[in-house]
């Protein structure tokens, strides 16, 4: 073989491989971007319930502060009056 074919072959054989790279970054990235965006939506979800669950808290904690145990048990103090 003469080094101008085998340069030929070369670059064939490196076009090749260079073009099966790419296909196969392109299909990385496509899943990736996919799993990206599936990611979003949970951490979008999950926002939203903790909003929700800290305005549950937020219900639950002024519904025991108004209970007639809670204030049994914890009554507020009164300030004295200093005259």
């Amino acid at each position: 073989m003469d080094t101008l074919l085998q340069s030929q072959v070369f670059f064939f054989i490196s076009s090749i491989g260079f073009v099966l790279l790419w296909i196969l970054v392109a299909i990385f990235l496509f899943f990736l971007i996919r799993a990206t965006k599936t990611f979003l939506r949970i951490i979008d979800r999950v926002e939203k319930d903790i909003d929700n669950i800290g305005d549950t808290t937020r219900e639950m904690l002024d519904d025991i502060r108004d209970s007639a145990v809670f204030n049994f048990l914890f009554k507020k103090k009164r300030k004295s009056r200093k005259d």
